[in-house]
C-alpha cells in the first residue's frame, strides 16, 4: 500500500478512538454485486421509502431508506437472508458512544480475450487479459459524524492488442493504460462526513452517480476511479410544501492519466496504426478542477415523478484557494475568463434528467439529455437545440412470480453519445465537437484517463435489453448489449475510408467497429460468500475500424477484423 494511502488511514484511525448513536449504517459501493441493485428493486418492489429518487448516489440506507445495515441481515433488503454477525464485526466504544464496524471484503476478478470491454468500475481499466480489483475497509460512526475507510487495488495483466489508427482529439482517454502490467492502489469508497438532520458535509473519494440510468449516466457516473471531493449533500428527501428535494454540490481536482500517445497512424504505412500509449513523465498529476451541482426535484401533485437538473463546470489548472471550487460555478455561461489566464478555459456541460417511479406496476421509466456547449443566443437554440447533446433512457419492469420472494425483471435502456448533425456544422470542426471533448483544455472530462460519464466513451451508442429471474439472493440474467464505437471519430477523421472526394459522409460503410453480444450472469448466497458469474459471448466487427489483413474482397465488402471471444467475470463479496 502507498504511503499517501498508509497516513490516511492512520489518520482516520485516530480520529475513531479519540470521539466520543448506535445506529449503523454503512454505505454500499456503486457497482458491488447484488446490494447496489438491491436498493433499486425493494423500491419498485414497495419495500422502502418511494420518496427516494434514486437520482443522487451514493444513497444513505439508513436515513434514506431506514435500512439499519445494508450488508447486513436486514429484512427489508435481504428478505432471505440469515447471516449474523461475527463479534468482531460489531464493537462498541466507550458506553456504546463509538461503534465500528468491518466492511464486506469486495473482489472482482474480469478476464477480457481479444480486447477491453467493461465499465461502470470505478478504478477498473479498459486491459486485454486478466484484471483483479479487491476492497475491504472499516466503517465507524459517532453522533453527527460518520467515517469510512475502504481502500481499492487494482491488478491488471494489460496484454497488448493492435492500436487504433486514430485516437480522439481534446481528451485524455488512452485506450490502454500504457505497455507494461498495471498496479495501482486507490483511497477507494472512503469519507469523513457530518450529518446535520437531512444535509451532510464533508471530504470523500467515493463515486457517484448522478441520473436515473443503470448502464450509462451522461455526466456524473462510477465508470472513472473515484476523486477526492468536498461535498454538501441531503441524505434523504426534504420536504417543502410544494413536493420533495434532494441534491449535491461537490468541489474536486481531476487527475490526469500520465500517458501520452499520437493522435493519428504515420502516412504511408499499412495497415495503418497509431504508435503506442507511452508514460508521459512531464504530465501533472492533476489537470483541472470542477463544482457540480445536481437538483432533483419530485412534486407532490405527481408522486413518483422526479425531475432533475444538472450543472458541472470545469476549469483548466489548479485553484488557488478553497473557494475556487465553489465560485465556477456561478459564472455566466460565456465571456468570463478564470484566474490570469487570459483564453477561455473553461467547459461546463448541463442535463436534464427525469425517473417516473410506477408503484403500482412495479416499473420505472427513467432518461436525461445533456448539452456541453451553451447556444449562443435564443435564435441558436431555437433552430439547433440538438447541437452538442447526448441521451439516454430506459425501461425497467418487475413482475411477482409465484413463490415467495420471486420476480422477473425485464429491461432495456439505450444510450447515444455520438454527436447529431448539427455539431459537424459548427466552424472549424472536424470530429463535430464530440461529447466529453473540449478544445480548451485538451483533456475533456475524464479523470485518470476515464470518462467520468458514460463509459462506452465520446461518440458511441448503445442498447441494451434483456431478463433477470430473482429469487431471494438468487439470480439468473439474460442480456443482449450492442455497443457502436466512437462514430464521431469514424465520420471526421478515418480518411482512409473514404470512397472518393473529401466529403466526410462518403465512406466505407462496411467498417463501423462494433460490440455486440449475449451476457449470461449468475448469482447466489453460501452462507456469508455472495458470488457472481458472468459470461459474454462477443461478437466484435472491424475492430479499431481496421481490415482484416488476409481478407478477401467479397460482392458488398472488404471484410474488416471480426473476431468472436468469451469474456469472464466473478464477483465476490464477504460479510463478517
Amino acid at each position: 500500500m502507498n504511503k499517501n494511502i498508509s497516513i490516511r488511514a492512520s489518520f482516520f484511525l485516530i480520529l475513531i478512538y479519540i470521539l466520543s448513536s448506535n445506529i449503523l449504517a454503512q454505505s454500499i459501493p456503486l457497482g458491488m454485486p447484488f446490494f447496489d441493485d438491491a436498493l433499486r428493486r425493494s423500491q419498485l418492489m414497495g419495500l422502502v421509502n418511494e420518496d427516494v429518487s434514486y437520482m443522487i448516489r451514493p444513497v444513505h440506507p439508513k436515513l434514506a431508506f431506514g435500512i439499519e445495515n445494508p450488508n447486513g441481515n436486514d429484512s427489508l433488503i435481504n428478505p432471505n437472508d440469515t447471516n449474523r454477525h461475527l463479534k468482531f464485526a460489531d464493537t462498541k466504544l466507550l458506553n456504546n458512544k463509538i461503534r465500528i464496524s468491518l466492511l464486506p471484503i469486495y473482489t472482482h476478478i474480469r478476464r477480457n480475450v481479444h480486447h477491453p470491454y467493461g465499465w461502470a468500475d470505478g478504478p477498473m481499466i479498459p486491459a486485454k487479459g486478466l484484471q483483479h480489483y479487491i476492497s475491504a475497509g472499516l466503517y465507524a460512526k459517532a453522533g453527527p459524524l460518520e467515517l469510512q475507510f475502504r481502500p481499492e487495488i487494482v491488478r491488471a495483466q494489460n496484454k497488448e492488442f493492435q492500436n487504433p489508427p486514430f485516437r480522439a482529439r481534446d481528451i485524455d482517454f488512452p485506450e490502454r493504460m500504457g505497455q507494461d502490467p498495471y498496479s495501482k492502489n486507490f483511497l477507494g469508497q472512503s469519507f469523513a462526513k457530518l450529518n446535520f438532520g437531512p444535509v451532510t458535509v464533508g471530504y470523500s473519494t467515493e463515486n457517484i452517480w448522478w441520473g436515473a440510468g443503470v448502464k450509462n449516466s451522461i455526466i456524473m457516473s462510477n465508470n472513472a476511479p473515484g476523486f477526492g471531493h468536498f461535498t454538501i449533500n441531503s441524505n434523504k428527501p426534504i420536504k417543502t410544501r410544494s413536493g420533495t428535494l434532494e441534491f449535491q454540490m461537490v468541489g474536486a481536482r481531476l487527475k490526469h492519466s500520465g500517458f501520452k500517445y499520437p493522435l493519428r497512424y504515420t502516412a504511408g504505412e499499412w495497415p495503418p496504426i497509431a504508435a503506442d500509449v507511452v508514460v508521459d513523465s512531464s504530465a501533472p498529476e492533476f489537470h483541472s478542477y470542477f463544482n457540480g451541482l445536481t437538483l432533483v426535484y419530485q412534486p407532490k401533485w405527481t408522486p413518483g415523478l422526479f425531475l432533475g437538473a444538472t450543472r458541472i463546470v470545469q476549469a483548466y489548472g489548479d485553484p488557488e484557494k478553497i473557494s475556487d471550487y465553489f465560485n465556477v460555478l456561478y459564472l455566466s455561461p460565456k465571456n468570463e475568463q478564470l484566474g490570469s489566464n487570459t483564453a477561455l478555459n473553461r467547459n461546463q456541460i448541463v442535463s436534464l434528467s427525469f425517473r417516473y417511479l410506477l408503484k403500482k406496476a412495479n416499473a420505472e421509466i427513467y432518461g436525461e439529455v445533456g448539452r456541453e456547449d451553451w447556444a449562443f443566443d435564443m435564435e441558436d437554440f431555437l433552430t439547433r437545440p440538438a447541437a452538442t447533446t447526448a441521451w439516454m433512457g430506459g425501461i425497467k419492469k418487475l413482475q411477482k412470480l409465484t413463490g415467495k420472494n420471486k420476480w422477473l425483471e425485464i429491461m432495456t435502456e439505450v444510450t447515444k453519445i455520438q454527436a447529431p448533425m448539427d455539431n459537424y456544422l459548427q466552424p472549424n470542426s472536424t470530429e463535430g465537437y464530440s461529447f466529453y471533448t473540449n478544445g480548451g483544455n485538451q483533456v475533456g472530462w475524464t479523470n485518470q484517463g476515464q470518462v467520468i460519464g458514460a463509459g462506452i466513451g465520446p461518440g458511441s451508442n448503445m442498447f441494451t435489453v434483456g431478463a433477470t429471474y430473482i429469487d431471494g439472493f438468487k439470480t439468473f440474467g439474460l442480456h443482449f448489449e450492442r455497443v457502436s464505437y466512437n462514430k464521431d471519430l469514424y465520420y471526421g477523421s478515418i480518411d482512409y475510408l473514404f470512397l472518393g472526394g473529401t466529403n466526410p459522409y462518403f465512406k466505407d460503410i462496411s467498417k463501423m467497429y462494433t460490440d455486440w453480444g449475449f451476457l449470461i450472469n449468475y448469482h447466489d448466497s453460501y452462507g456469508k460468500l455472495f458470488v457472481g458469474y458472468n459470461f459474454h459471448i462477443l461478437r466484435t466487427y472491424n475492430f479499431q475500424w481496421n481490415y482484416a489483413p488476409d481478407g478477401v474482397a467479397g460482392e458488398f465488402r472488404f471484410p474488416g477484423i471480426n473476431v468472436w471471444s468469451l469474456n469472464f467475470e466473478l464477483s465476490a463479496v464477504y460479510r463478517f
